[in-house]
């Protein structure tokens, strides 16, 4: 017997024969799995979740919603011979998303399922186990919004701190980032041109006139905020004293 911690509670693994075993996730959820496939025991799943005794295992395959889902899971890459699982593990068959292993002994026997089907089987074995998952998946994602809700507040207050000790107040469009470029004067350079980042006050553009009016130099113009708060503080103390 081996025992696996996750962050929730020990799932105990019991071995059956060399090729079974029982999987324990919790008191109530003991099933039966196959090791060499991953598939588990469609009977050890209903008697988990308490089904009542009129419904059996292959009357979930007469449904036709189970036989419309069982289509679309096969479509599914998981289920091609291209599949990520098969290459890593260097299989040289499709997996299978269910069979009846009829040949077993007694209490092995019978329909088992891909591990990715446990849980609609579980769901139509027992509508209060449905429901749970339906909880279940609700809370997760409303925790999920709530913590991305609160990331996105965080990061906006971030913001919202910083912008102050980065852009003067009435100063935001003061400021422009420029790329441009220029031909080199050298002859063997003729092929090349020079690129220029240019920082400059609005009011001290006249220099650049002519380039700032000519488009076919310029890789990027625009007006951005950019970290001058230490300047203007500086102007501003010269001028009151």
């Amino acid at each position: 017997m081996s025992t696996t911690e996750n962050t929730t509670t020990a799932i105990v693994h019991e071995a059956i024969n060399e090729e079974y075993e029982y999987i324990q996730f919790n008191k109530q959820l003991r099933l039966i799995r196959s090791v060499k496939d991953d598939m588990y025991q469609m009977q050890s799943i209903l008697t988990a979740c308490f089904a009542p005794d009129t419904k059996k295992p292959q009357d979930w395959f007469r449904n036709q919603s189970t036989q419309e889902f069982l289509s679309e899971a096969q479509r599914d890459i998981l289920f091609s011979e291209n599949s990520e699982e098969q290459r890593v593990s260097k299989k040289s068959y499709s997996p299978k998303t269910h069979e009846n292993r009829e040949k077993l002994p007694n209490g092995l026997r019978g329909w088992y399922v891909h591990r990715l089907l446990v849980n609609a089987v579980a769901m139509w074995a027992s509508p209060r186990y449905a429901w749970y998952v339906c909880k279940l998946l609700d809370e997760i994602h409303r925790q999920e919004r709530e913590e991305m809700e609160n990331k996105l507040e965080a990061k906006d207050k971030s913001i919202q701190k910083r912008i102050p000790r980065s852009v003067p107040k009435g100063k935001e469009k003061n400021y422009k980032y420029m790329i441009y470029t220029e031909e080199m004067e050298n002859e063997e350079d003729r092929d090349m041109v020079m690129l220029h980042l240019v920082r400059r006050n609005n009011k001290s553009f006249y220099d650049l006139a002519k380039i700032y009016k000519s488009d076919r130099n310029w890789f990027y113009r625009e007006n951005l905020p950019i970290f001058m708060t230490p300047n203007e503080d500086v102007k501003q103390i010269v001028q009151d004293t």
